[in-house]
């Protein structure tokens, strides 16, 4: 029973449905591969059994049609909303700035959290995805925000992150390689290290508190740099070396495929290969340097030269807990998008807005409860991210407007549709990061081959 209990709590099918796989074909018993956790798998179990019913010629007819009206309907009205998003998202860091000097305060920090990662995540989020591209009269350009200059950045949204970046790493290969290995936020192929690790769970679970309140510094900064990084040498017809100053055995050499899938952190930074994809000096003047500045260096200085020494010592813990605060809200609502044992990860890769690119939008991605801005807000509008991956460039309005179609759609055709509270998305996460469950892998037999791409 206890056997039972964990295979199913894992995703993992019962021994009595693997039984079932075994065949006895003239005369000879062949051992079938049933799905869940092999892209080799010959027998679909029946959480799969979805696959083989899928149209895919009605399903990318009817995914065009909704993405098209969709498109076509965004105008004045998108404009009004992010104006009113962008409002909350400035008002919420306002009133935490002027109020986080005169004590440390649970209010101040929260909004100050909150304005930070909503910034992020609603506003620079979708503009550079280019959401609001042909309805703002350039103003909300995916070309400008952010980008070119230290000023557009401070401007536009000053983050951990450089914006040039985290454009490469989350636009291009996060959402054209979703749920594959050369998708750089698969959370289960990042935490690979934590999963095989035979120490104590209650340490692994301190590991991944740990990068709750630190990941966008810690991980997601470094990591955004190496891939603009690869990607400025492959575009130059370069490939990625070791420096002369790392290791003699490596020095010169190029670097191994194992490396350019492994997380970059800052904890890479240290040691002689640290300056494999980019310099140190650089790292920390060019990506982190800005906003370390302005956020606690020049605010709680300003709030000190007004108010005096206690002021300068109550905003800078302030903004130091707020930091810790916009990691985990943001962790809770991103990270958890794409891990779960209900979610699905392939081999192979797929052409871009083709039935099986569409699908896996869907079928990598959960849902959080939508509906209503105040609810969405909270969310970091994360919480349409099947939407979101099947048409990365629209408004937050449209999304709003697209879920309840695509929920339909996924019901006509049978496609399995995860929303579930992001609290349940977050306990399925952190099994994933532990190694307490595994993700579905996708059977490459009873994909639509003529989607694939080599």
């Amino acid at each position: 029973t206890r056997e039972v209990c964990a295979r199913r709590r894992n995703g993992l099918p019962s021994r009595r449905t693997m039984c079932k796989a075994d065949e006895t074909l003239q005369g000879k018993t062949v051992g079938l591969v049933l799905s869940g956790q092999s892209y080799d798998a010959t027998v679909l179990a029946p959480e799969d059994a979805w696959i083989t019913k899928v149209d895919h010629a009605a399903f990318k007819e009817s995914v065009a049609k909704i993405g098209k009206a969709l498109a076509e309907g965004q105008g004045e009205a998108d404009m009004r909303h992010l104006n009113k998003i962008i409002c909350w998202s400035r008002m919420s860091t306002l009133v935490g700035l002027l109020t986080m000097w005169y004590a440390i305060n649970p209010v101040s920090i929260f909004l100050l959290s909150l304005g930070t990662m909503t910034r992020w995540t609603i506003v620079a989020h979708h503009v550079c995805h280019g959401g609001f591209d042909k309805c703002s009269g350039g103003r909300y350009s995916r070309f400008k925000f952010g980008v070119g200059s230290l000023v557009r950045r401070c401007t536009d949204w000053l983050d951990w992150m450089l914006v040039e970046a985290w454009n490469v790493e989350h636009n291009q290969l996060h959402h054209y390689c979703l749920g594959e290995m050369s998708d750089p936020d698969l959370v289960e192929n990042n935490l690979m290290t934590l999963r095989e690790d035979k120490g104590p769970m209650w340490a692994k679970y301190m590991r991944v508190a740990f990068f709750m309140m630190t990941w966008k510094w810690f991980y997601y900064a470094p990591n955004t740099f190496k891939m603009l990084s690869l990607h400025e040498l492959r575009r130059n017809g370069q490939t990625a070396t070791f420096p002369a100053d790392a290791a003699k055995k490596y020095a010169g050499t190029p670097v191994p495929e194992r490396w350019l899938d492994r997380p970059w952190t800052v904890a890479a930074l240290v040691g002689k290969s640290a300056n494999v994809y980019f310099r140190r000096a650089t790292f920390f003047t060019r990506v982190l340097g800005p906003y370390f500045v302005v956020r606690f260096v020049l605010f709680p200085l300003i709030a000190g030269f007004f108010m005096g020494r206690s002021a300068f010592f109550n905003s800078l813990i302030s903004l130091m807990l707020a930091e810790a605060l916009t990691n985990a809200h943001s962790f809770l609502n991103i990270v958890t998008n794409h891990a779960g044992h209900d979610l699905y990860r392939f081999e192979k890769h797929c052409a871009p807005r083709s039935s099986t690119f569409y699908m896996r939008a869907i079928i990598s991605s959960a849902n959080f409860r939508t509906g209503g801005d105040l609810n969405d807000f909270l969310h970091g509008w994360l919480n349409y991210q099947i939407e979101h991956h099947m048409w990365p460039d629209l408004s937050m309005l449209s999304y709003q407007k697209a879920q309840p179609l695509v929920k339909a759609l996924c019901a006509e055709h049978g496609i399995p549709y995860q929303q579930h509270s992001v609290f349940w998305r977050l306990k399925e996460t952190v099994d994933i990061m532990v190694g307490n469950s595994a993700m579905r892998k996708f059977p490459t037999k009873f994909e639509n081959q003529s989607d694939l791409v080599d």
